[in-house]
């Protein structure tokens, strides 16, 4: 057998195996490393517990009502709906799995859920006892360029503001009205995804938005289930007393003046004690 036989049928072969396989790992390789956004997945803060972790805890407070969760406002400004290719330093409107009004509603949902507050809790129950409306303000991930001494760092911001009203079904009476803004901030090396770190902390900011809110809710609806009647007819503001009438009683034997000091509006008494 000749020597070109020997090389084509022998070690040849193996050789010429090993060198279609080289082409076939290099374009693999290539696809990994030339194009990682098209492998990227779309940031999820509903399912993902990196970006928004909800509590392993519930309310041992339970109220017999159900309630739905609305977002009836997009009021964010016009740089916190820019599209891909406008984004700078920011995460833009594509880079979530669903729209941010659609996400907020449905994080709220979850956390009002998971609480155990409520008998139900669903954003489309249009005939439950309590509507929680929002309006959303501002929910914005942002970072800026930064140096600590030689060092290339990364801001990262993350900021949540929206304005929430619970309403009574039963009355049509608002229960509570109030805002709700929270901010975050972290620094990161420029080795790293700023995009997901930004993800996570306006996730902390809606975290701590959401917190304040239910604890609010809690405390109102405590003070009216002590009124049979308070969801309908709404919230008794508390009556104090005015500072003209504090130490007006009158006891027997003695008689009350007026204090010298003008600034004092308490009445003094005088005589025998």
């Amino acid at each position: 057998m000749k020597d070109y036989e020997k090389f084509s049928h022998g070690k040849g072969q193996k050789f010429g195996q090993g060198a279609k396989r080289i082409p076939l790992l290099l374009s693999i390789l290539l696809l990994f490393v030339s194009s990682p956004a098209s492998s990227k997945e779309a940031l999820d803060m509903i399912l993902n517990s990196k970006i928004y972790p909800y509590p392993p805890y519930s309310f041992k407070t339970h109220f017999r009502h159900s309630l739905q969760v609305k977002v009836i406002e997009d009021n964010r400004p016009h740089y916190e709906r820019i599209s891909k290719s406008d984004a700078a330093n920011c995460i833009d409107k594509s880079s979530w799995l669903e729209p941010v009004a659609v996400m907020v509603e449905k994080v709220l949902e979850r956390e009002f859920l998971l609480s155990n507050l409520f008998d139900s809790v669903s954003r489309h129950d249009e005939r439950s006892s309590l509507l929680l409306e929002i309006d959303l303000n501002s929910f914005s991930a942002a970072w800026e360029r930064g140096r600590s001494g030689l060092k290339p760092i990364y801001t990262i911001y993350g900021a949540a503001d929206l304005n929430a009203s619970l309403i009574s079904r039963r009355g049509g009476k608002i229960l509570l009205i109030k805002n709700y803004r929270e901010g975050t901030e972290a620094e990161i090396t420029q080795f790293r995804n700023k995009e997901d770190y930004a993800a996570i902390e306006v996730g902390k900011a809606l975290k701590r938005v959401a917190a304040r809110l239910m604890e609010d809710i809690t405390h109102h609806l405590e003070i009216l289930e002590a009124d049979p009647v308070g969801l309908k007819r709404g919230p008794t503001p508390i009556k104090k007393r005015s500072p003209e009438k504090q130490g007006t009683t009158k006891k027997r034997n003695k008689r009350t003046i007026p204090s010298k000091k003008p600034d004092r509006t308490v009445l003094e008494p005088i005589g025998p004690k």
